[in-house]
């Protein structure tokens, strides 16, 4: 059974935009979009992904779609050989394949809310709409389970955040701010219960966990040991977890500094065992 588990966010946790690279700071490019690198990761934090996963102790924890997620070669070159979580919890990926009672699961929040075309339809009406709205940049649904839109804060109109939050509050939805982008979901939906259902499933025992905004802050308060980059959204808003270790480094040198720190927790639970997944089949709740 695995005993110690690192389900961390990717983007501006483990890895960073190459737009934001720091002069003088090297970093590997590992996602290409339209045919140019768009995301780094230093090289020692890659080899220390690598060994965690081979420990079968690291699981990606992150919003993007399981297309996106694909993009990033060396991180879903590991997550094919586990586990990963991505949709923001909504989808749990078993060796690359959906697992089918998280599956299922999710489509029972799902069916408490509001269905996706309802959504659409506030989210066009209440935020703006590419078409319609010149600070809607861009609209999409992940994986046909939650919306989210890009932002273009110079154009969009005072007490946008909030106005989506009571549009969406009656579906049983809710509107989340990160970055640059404006997210709708189903209000069940999240990383912290995919991880405690994959931490139940597993038999872990010790849950490590590292983030950046919002959409991780349950997942960390959760953990056993949280890390947060020391340039995070939680850092910027003064929501950081209470115990959280917040690094000391910035950029791709603070994913380094996270991955190393979590490779050294597991590499102490266990140094001479490469722990396996359990093959136990899922228990439905």
């Amino acid at each position: 059974m695995t005993r110690v588990l690192f389900a961390s966010d990717l983007d501006r946790t483990l890895i960073y935009p190459l737009r934001s690279l720091p002069m003088g700071q090297s970093a590997t490019v590992i996602e290409h979009h339209h045919g140019r690198g768009v995301t780094v990761a230093t090289d020692e934090a890659l080899r220390a992904l690598r060994e965690l996963a081979a420990r079968d102790a690291f699981v990606p924890a992150t919003t993007r779609s399981r297309m996106q997620l694909e993009r990033i070669s060396p991180v879903w070159q590991l997550a094919v050989q586990g586990w990963a979580i991505c949709s923001d919890g909504a989808t749990l990926l078993h060796q690359g394949s959906v697992d089918p009672d998280w599956c299922a699961q999710v489509d029972d929040i799902c069916a408490a809310s509001a269905p996706l075309e309802e959504g659409l339809e506030v989210f066009k009406r209440e935020v703006g709409s590419p078409g319609t709205a010149s600070w809607v940049a861009t609209l999409y649904d992940c994986d046909r389970r939650f919306l989210y839109a890009t932002i273009v804060d110079a154009e969009k109109p005072d007490g946008l955040e909030e106005r989506a939050q009571l549009a969406f509050a009656p579906l049983r939805w809710k509107a989340v701010r990160h970055g640059r982008k404006l997210y709708a979901m189903p209000a069940g939906i999240g990383k912290g219960p995919a991880v405690r259902y994959l931490c139940e499933r597993l038999g872990v025992e010790t849950l490590l966990a590292a983030g950046d905004s919002v959409f991780d802050s349950e997942v960390m308060r959760d953990a056993d040991i949280a890390w947060c980059p020391c340039d995070a959204e939680l850092v910027a808003l003064d929501q950081v977890p209470p115990g959280a270790l917040v690094t000391t480094r910035e950029h791709v040198a603070s994913g380094q500094q996270i991955a190393l720190a979590a490779l050294e927790r597991v590499r102490s639970a266990d140094p001479a065992r490469t722990v396996a997944a359990a093959q136990q089949p899922a228990r439905r709740r």
